[in-house]
């Protein structure tokens, strides 16, 4: 399953996958970009959802909870976006929504693949940061700020799945 897959990295890593020869669930809002991906491969599966919503989320939270499905081994928590301008002049609606994507998405995302993968013994989930994780980001500070707990929880993740069969990694481009 790969996340925000209509656009950028998520696009080309479902692109990568499918052209490997891995099923490949691509979620995000696009209707239309997701249906002109998945008519380039026949083993990309479409799922419009929007991570900020309630709905959205809690569908593909159960998709990948869903057991009578062929399960999911692999989670690319790729979804979302940043706000660029000083912090102040930048609608505070959009960075909320901005931290319920970046952080409030890719948690409760992070936390059903976990609890899917960890009684299989086997899985991966690759969080999706950026190196703006490792310092101060000046006109990008919501956005910098995001991605630090992205990398923090994806370090502390791979920590407390050692030796469970389940691998976390933070991918920083």
């Amino acid at each position: 399953m790969v996340t925000g897959a209509s656009s950028g990295i998520g696009h080309e890593m479902a692109v990568q996958l499918a052209a490997s020869g891995v099923h490949v669930i691509a979620v995000a809002r696009r209707a239309d970009r997701l249906e002109q991906l998945a008519s380039q491969f026949k083993n990309i599966e479409v799922m419009v959802a929007d991570l900020t919503s309630a709905v959205g989320l809690a569908s593909v939270e159960a998709r990948i909870a869903d057991a009578s499905l062929t399960p999911i081994d692999l989670v690319v928590n790729n979804a979302g976006f940043g706000s660029s301008g000083l912090m102040h002049e930048i609608d505070v609606d959009r960075l909320s929504r901005e931290v319920q994507l970046n952080v409030g998405a890719l948690t409760r995302l992070s936390h059903a693949a976990i609890r899917a993968m960890v009684p299989r013994g086997r899985g991966y989930l690759l969080n999706v940061s950026s190196v703006a994780s490792f310092q101060a980001s000046p006109r990008l500070a919501v956005y910098s700020a995001t991605k630090a707990y992205v990398t923090s929880l994806t370090e502390a993740l791979h920590e407390e799945m050692r030796g469970s069969g389940v691998r976390v990694t933070a991918l920083c481009p």
